[in-house]
C-alpha cells in the first residue's frame, strides 16, 4: 500500500467542504461590471455547522471492529477533523468579511457538511485495510459515509458557476489574493504548513510493513483468504478489486460483500491488525523519541492555529 490509505486520508481532511450551495441571492445587491466600489453588500455571514452536525464527524476514537480502541502514538501530534474544520472555517470568515469590506462578494461554503471518512491522517479505523465486519457487509469496502452521500453533481455544478461568477468581477482576484488571503493566514494561520507527524506515520507504515512479524501476518492472512477461494496476496489486492460506485449510496455486489467479509475474518484468524498494531506503535515511539523537537514545535504550531480559528468564530457567532 505504500502511502496510499495515508495520503487519501490526509487529502480528505484538508479537502472536507460543504455541499450547500450558497448564491450571491442571499441577500447581497450587485453589479455586473466594474470593481465593485461604490456599493454597499449586505451579504449574509456564512453559515457554521451545528451541534447536530458537528455530533455525527468521525471521532479521535475506534468505536468497533477489530481496530477498537487502537491509537498511535504519532496522532497525538495530529490535527483531529474537528480542528482542520474550524481553521478552514475561520480562515474562510476572515476571506469573507475582508471582500465585504472591499466591496466585493464572496458567499464560502462551510467545511464539515460531508464529514470525512478519517478523524486524522492515520485513518487508525482503515490504517490496515477494512477492519469491521458489520461495515463489510452492509458497505462492502466503501466507507459508510462514502455510500450514504446523495448524488450531488448538480449541487457541485452550482458551486462551481457560483465561484465562476464572482471571481469574474474586475478586481476580486485582486483583493482575494493580495489582500484577503495574506488577511486569513495572518489572522488564524495555514494548515499544514509543515506536516512532521503525517510525514513519520508514512514512514511506519512502510517500515513496519516490512518487518517479519507483519510479513508473516500478512501471509497467514492471504492464506486464509485463498482457503475462501480468494487468491490475494496483499490487502491493496483485495481492495483494489472493487472501486468506490461510481453513483454514491450503490449497494455493493455479492462478490464484493464476501470479499469484504472474507477479508475481515481473515485478519481476525491472522491477527494481522493486532500485530501490525503492535510493530507500529513501537516503531513510532523511536521515532518520536529522535523527532521529539520537530514534532513538539509543530504542535504547539497547531495549538496556536487552533486558538486562533476558534476565536474568529467565538467572536463571529
Amino acid at each position: 500500500m505504500s502511502k496510499t490509505r495515508v495520503q487519501a486520508a490526509a487529502l480528505a481532511l484538508a479537502a472536507a467542504m460543504a455541499a450547500t450551495v450558497f448564491t450571491s441571492a442571499c441577500g447581497a445587491p450587485h453589479t455586473t461590471s466594474g470593481s465593485g466600489k461604490g456599493r454597499q453588500l449586505v451579504a449574509q455571514a456564512m453559515p457554521l455547522p451545528d451541534a447536530g452536525i458537528r455530533a455525527g464527524w468521525p471521532q479521535a476514537r475506534v468505536e468497533q471492529g477489530l481496530a477498537k480502541g487502537m491509537r498511535l502514538p504519532l496522532q497525538d501530534y495530529m490535527l483531529g477533523y474537528a480542528e482542520v474544520v474550524d481553521v478552514e472555517n475561520a480562515r474562510d470568515v476572515v476571506k469573507q468579511e475582508c471582500m465585504q469590506r472591499l466591496n466585493f462578494e464572496y458567499a464560502p461554503e462551510p467545511s464539515g457538511l460531508h464529514p470525512s471518512t478519517a478523524y486524522d491522517s492515520m485513518n487508525m479505523e482503515r490504517r490496515y485495510g477494512i477492519t469491521d465486519r458489520t461495515e463489510a457487509a452492509a458497505h462492502g469496502f466503501t466507507p459508510p459515509q462514502v455510500a450514504a452521500d446523495d448524488d450531488d453533481t448538480a449541487a457541485e455544478d452550482t458551486e462551481l458557476a457560483r465561484e465562476d461568477a464572482e471571481s469574474a468581477v474586475s478586481g476580486w482576484d485582486t483583493a482575494m489574493n493580495q489582500t484577503c488571503i495574506p488577511e486569513a493566514n495572518a489572522k488564524v494561520g495555514v494548515l499544514y504548513e509543515t506536516d512532521a507527524a503525517g510525514d513519520l506515520a508514512s514512514q511506519s507504515y512502510d517500515a513496519t510493513a516490512a518487518q517479519t512479524s507483519v510479513r508473516n501476518a500478512v501471509a497467514s492472512w492471504s492464506s486464509c483468504m485463498a482457503g475462501d477461494g480468494h487468491p490475494v496476496k496483499s490487502l491493496d489486492d483485495a481492495e483494489g478489486r472493487f472501486a468506490v460506485p461510481k453513483k454514491p449510496g450503490l449497494k455493493p455486489g455479492k462478490a464484493e460483500v464476501s470479499l469484504a467479509t472474507d477479508d475481515v475474518d481473515c485478519k481476525q484468524t491472522s491477527n494481522l491488525v493486532g500485530t501490525w498494531y503492535q510493530a507500529e506503535t513501537a516503531y513510532q515511539h523511536r521515532q518520536i523519541a529522535s523527532h521529539k523537537h520537530e514534532l513538539e514545535a509543530e504542535k504547539a504550531r497547531n495549538g496556536k492555529l487552533i486558538e486562533r480559528a476558534r476565536a474568529v468564530l467565538a467572536a463571529r457567532k
